[in-house]
């Protein structure tokens, strides 16, 4: 068996992991990571099926070319911000039917939501220039709060504190207790405001209203990004940060231990060849970045730390999973009206926003009249520079849970996902009439899928579910990169909020952490 020594060992290499490791190495540190698969970015990815290329997850995020977002700094001191092309995926949504009716655009820009939201309803102008300002607030405060921090500048600090003591009465409000409170029965302006709730969670009644506010302001303030190549060009680029400044990025590496001393401390991890289990390496480190899920890096380890991570994990709920129904076309889906980069559409017997989540259990049985709420992905409203010539791709999203395909015989799985398939086709052909004729391909992803490929439990999408706090706003952020295991950090969306965002933050945030404690070293 092969010995290396390392600084840092990163086990994944999604978004937060290869955030983390280009950090990392930047800073001077011997930077190692390793990729169960044989391609980079876990849901940050693009693969073929067929000729079929296919978007894995991430399709669009807050523009990071805009100061206000929370990757601007960030990816700039990474030193990658201007070497992808991001292309701008106009409004935020279109989104029609259930309580709302007819379709409403969702602009970007606070003042073109306002202006956009007032005059469709316009008795509750007051009420949503309200709400928007508090969701403005609470963004840019966390910008204030971690520029300062960074800067050590305590001015910024103070604004950062003073701009967010709006939310600290709100602190343990979920996003349905806010909503109710400023909106009382208005639900078709909920479902305006609230239409892309998938994106972060499945019910209002239990999604965080400050997280909401921080991811749902950060797309508002800086409008939607589509990067032109697929999200694999950004973690291309974080890998390509790591390898220049002498790290090494392996795939096709399956870590089978992580090992701990007796003072509870990480000492090195083992890994193997994932498809023939050989060529075993014992890697030293001082520092794992656990880019997987917590009860994933707690099967790796002994006891008594097993039983340290599991105390401190076990019991946090996880976060949704999805389903992604994705289609080749012949021809350009304009040519049948397809003409938005994102389009949501609610199920017509949907009265009020809190049954947002009702659909989650649609896919344990076959499809019955109406499609649960889901999204139209159309990528050609952007140059994306992967679907000039067919077959295009058009993807259509909502939301799974792995509970609906669990014992599920495979040929009972297979047929049910053809007849969900179907049903997903005819209602699109509904809505743009010629579509069936443009379909070439078209293939299922459900969260069994997300599970496997993911490697998450439950296909947990997210991380863990982006509950209130039960602590108020001094105790700080509920989730963080720290674990009960000296020198192991949580460097995915595990360790702090979900999303293209909230992974990355949760990667710089475990590389700022394993900075200092590799400082004290």
């Amino acid at each position: 068996m092969t010995i290396k020594k390392f600084d840092v060992v990163i086990i994944g290499s999604g978004l937060g992991g290869l955030t983390a490791g280009a950090l990392l190495a930047r800073s001077g540190y011997s930077v190692c990571l390793l990729e169960r698969n044989f391609s980079l970015g876990g849901a940050a990815s693009v693969y073929k099926v067929g000729d079929l290329p296919i978007e894995a997850s991430l399709h669009q995020t807050s523009d990071p070319r805009n100061p206000r977002d929370v990757k601007h700094e960030l990816l700039s001191r990474i030193g990658i911000l201007d070497e992808i092309e991001w292309q701008t995926t106009g409004p935020l949504y279109n989104v029609r039917g259930g309580p709302l009716g007819e379709p409403f655009e969702l602009p970007s820009g606070f003042a073109a939501a306002h202006d956009a939201l007032a005059n469709r309803f316009p008795d509750k102008s007051s009420a949503i220039k309200n709400f928007l300002g508090q969701v403005e607030q609470i963004h840019d405060s966390l910008w204030n709060i971690k520029q300062a921090r960074e800067n050590n500048s305590f001015a910024k600090l103070a604004r950062g504190l003073w701009e967010v003591a709006p939310a600290a009465q709100d602190w343990q409000k979920s996003l349905d207790d806010i909503f109710t409170r400023e909106f009382a029965g208005a639900e078709g302006l909920k479902c305006a405001l609230g239409a892309n709730l998938a994106y972060y969670g499945d019910n209002p009644k239990n999604l965080w209203w400050v997280f909401y506010a921080l991811a749902q302001g950060g797309y508002i303030a800086s409008g939607g990004a589509y990067i032109k190549g697929g999200s694999r060009q950004l973690s291309l680029k974080l890998a390509k940060a790591i390898t220049k400044t002498g790290g090494v990025v392996k795939m096709g590496r399956l870590v089978t231990n992580i090992e701990i001393n007796d003072e509870g401390a990480v000492t090195a991890i083992r890994h193997s060849a994932r498809r023939t289990g050989d060529d075993e390496e014992r890697l030293c480190a001082r520092v794992v970045m656990a880019n997987c899920a917590p009860s994933l890096a707690a099967s790796m380890m002994e006891e008594p730390a097993r039983s340290k991570m599991e105390r401190e994990f076990g019991a946090r709920p996880l976060s949704t999973s999805l389903f992604s129904a994705n289609f080749g076309l012949s021809t350009h889906p304009s040519n049948v009206g397809i003409k938005n980069f994102s389009s949501i559409i609610l199920p017509k017997d949907m009265q009020r926003f809190d049954q947002y989540g009702d659909g989650k259990r649609a896919m344990s049985a076959m499809p019955k009249n109406s499609l649960p709420i889901h999204s139209i992905i159309n990528f050609t409203a952007v140059d994306s520079g992967l679907w000039e010539n067919p077959p295009i791709l058009i993807s259509v999203l909502g939301l799974d849970c792995l509970d609906n395909w669990k014992d599920l015989p495979k040929e009972a799985a297979v047929d049910r996902r053809e007849q969900w398939l179907e049903a997903i086709q005819l209602s699109l052909d509904r809505m743009y009439p010629g579509f069936s004729k443009l379909v070439s391909s078209r293939m299922l992803l459900n969260a069994f899928s997300m599970s496997s490929y993911l490697n998450t439990p439950e296909g947990a999408v997210y991380g863990f579910a982006a509950l209130p706090p039960e602590d108020p706003i001094l105790a700080g952020f509920p989730r963080t990169p720290m674990t009960p295991i000296k020198g192991l950090y949580l460097a995915s969306a595990f360790g702090g909020e979900h999303g293209f965002n909230g992974a990355m933050l949760s990667g710089a945030e475990a590389a700022r952490l394993a900075e200092e404690a590799l400082a004290k070293a």
